[in-house]
Parts: structure tokens; C-alpha cells; sequence
């Protein structure tokens, strides 16, 4: 399932009081993250950075908070259980540094551990004042700062969504079983995949191996200084395999696989 934001498959924004910057009783209280459900999966995930252009960057981080805070004197309470991770420097263009994943039912990791893009971080729930919601709904509060005493940046980079009511991103796509093709029907594709990273070319070389590809119906070719392409002849049940591969990668969305039918 191809990730949107802070979860895998699609994503939505249903109430307009979600949005960052509303301003909420009666212009009394500012929002600092932006609230997002999970309609396909409820696990929050680290996100990536979405450039302009839609490009996507894979971020690092270590988990400096992972719990919750019930004295209600410290406003902290209201994000329940909650994660920030603190980004390693210098990944992204902007002035954000921290991320803060709120609201949760269950976490999954913890203060100290190391986390990139695409990692299980917590479920989504409605803890803290999200209980409080009229009507009450499951979902993650995402804020980024710059300081973790600062105020909420925007959080679109990271969310997957725009700054308004909306669902994004798109629900898993069924990959068939194979199945033996009748005697009529066309029955070998050529598969490209590219332009590719070192690590996503790595990728699909163990799935060429896995398949006993040999060099007549597999070959990977460098394009520029740090990008490949590969091809493949391969059978329908093969290309069925490659094409799960760039969707489980979101190289599809990316327009980065290719095939068509050739015997």
C-alpha cells in the first residue's frame, strides 16, 4: 500500500476545525498540527518530505518523547499519548526539526530509537483532549516545529494532505493471484522499471534474483551519476511480482514502472 503522509493508503482531513492555523473558541485557541485519519491503515508512519514538484525524500530521526502526560496543569496533556521525533540535521529545506505525532491509542517505539520514513511509529487514537471532540473520532494530531518549545509550522510537507477538508492519496491496489493463462491470451511482458537510487535498484535486483532471471531477461543499466534502469522479459505471474514491488515502494505513483505485453 503506497504511504500518503503519516499512513499507508489514503488519508483525510473531515472536519474544517482540523486544519492548521484554525482558530478555535471563539479566536481563544490556535491550531497548531493538523488532525489526519487513516481510512486504509491506522498506523502511524514516519513520513517523508514532499518537495514542490511532488518529489519524496526519505527523512531520519531519533524518538526523544514517547508517552503521556496526565497532570493537567502541563498543557501537554492534551495531546495524550504522543511521539516527537527530532529530525537529523540538514535533511530538508525548511525550518523544521521536530515532529510530533498526537493523540494516540498504542505507540510502538520508544525514547532513544532511530526511526526513518516509512517506520511503524504509533496507532492512531483519540487520547487527551481528543476525547473531548464532538463528535469524538479516531485520528493523529501532526505538528512540526522548529524548537521543541516553538509554535506549529506547516505541516503540509509532511502530512501527505492539503490545509483543507479532503480525502488524499489512494486505497491499496489488489494484486490478482497469477493465474495460468489460456493458449490464446498474450503471456510476456516487458517491465521497466527507473530511473532508480542505488538502494531502490538494490531493491529490485533481489526480486530478479529471487525469480532465476538470467542475463537474456534481466539487465540493469546506469542512466546518470546515481540513477539506474532496469528491464525485464518476464511472465505475467513474474510482472505480477515487479508490479507489487513498485507499489508496495510507491514507484508507480512516481511513474517509475512500466510494462507492456510483447509475446
Amino acid at each position: 500500500m503506497i504511504q500518503t503522509g503519516i499512513f499507508k493508503g489514503r488519508v483525510q482531513i473531515p472536519y474544517a476545525y482540523g486544519r492548521y492555523g484554525w482558530t478555535r473558541g471563539g479566536g481563544k485557541t490556535w491550531h497548531g498540527g493538523i488532525d489526519l485519519v487513516g481510512l486504509d491503515d491506522p498506523t502511524i508512519c514516519m513520513p517523508y518530505y514532499t518537495a514542490a514538484d511532488g518529489a519524496q525524500k526519505a527523512i531520519r530521526g531519533t524518538v526523544t518523547r514517547a508517552r503521556i502526560v496526565t497532570d493537567h496543569s502541563d498543557k501537554t496533556w492534551e495531546w495524550g499519548w504522543y511521539i516527537c521525533v527530532q529530525l537529523d540535521a540538514a535533511q530538508t529545506p525548511d525550518e523544521v526539526n521536530f515532529l510530533y505525532f498526537c493523540h494516540c491509542a498504542r505507540l510502538l517505539v520508544q525514547a532513544g530509537q532511530k526511526v526513518q520514513s516509512g517506520d511503524a511509529l504509533a496507532v492512531m487514537g483519540n487520547s487527551g483532549n481528543a476525547a473531548l471532540n464532538d463528535p469524538p473520532y479516531k485520528h493523529c494530531h501532526l505538528e512540526v516545529r522548529a524548537t521543541s518549545t516553538g509554535v506549529g509550522l506547516d505541516p503540509t510537507r509532511y502530512s501527505g494532505a492539503e490545509n483543507a477538508v479532503g480525502t488524499y492519496g489512494t486505497a491499496a491496489i489488489p494484486v490478482p493471484a497469477p493465474t495460468e493463462p489460456a493458449a490464446s491470451m498474450e503471456t510476456i511482458q516487458l517491465v521497466t522499471l527507473g530511473p532508480l537510487t542505488v538502494g531502490e535498484a538494490s531493491k529490485v535486483a533481489i526480486l530478479a534474483g529471487s525469480l532465476l532471471l538470467d542475463e537474456d531477461r534481466y539487465s540493469m543499466l546506469q542512466v546518470d551519476a546515481s540513477h539506474f534502469a532496469a528491464t525485464m522479459t518476464v511472465s505475467n505471474g513474474d510482472a505480477m511480482r515487479f508490479l507489487a514491488l513498485a507499489q508496495s515502494e510507491g514507484w508507480d505513483s512516481r511513474k517509475m514502472y512500466h510494462s507492456r505485453f510483447v509475446g
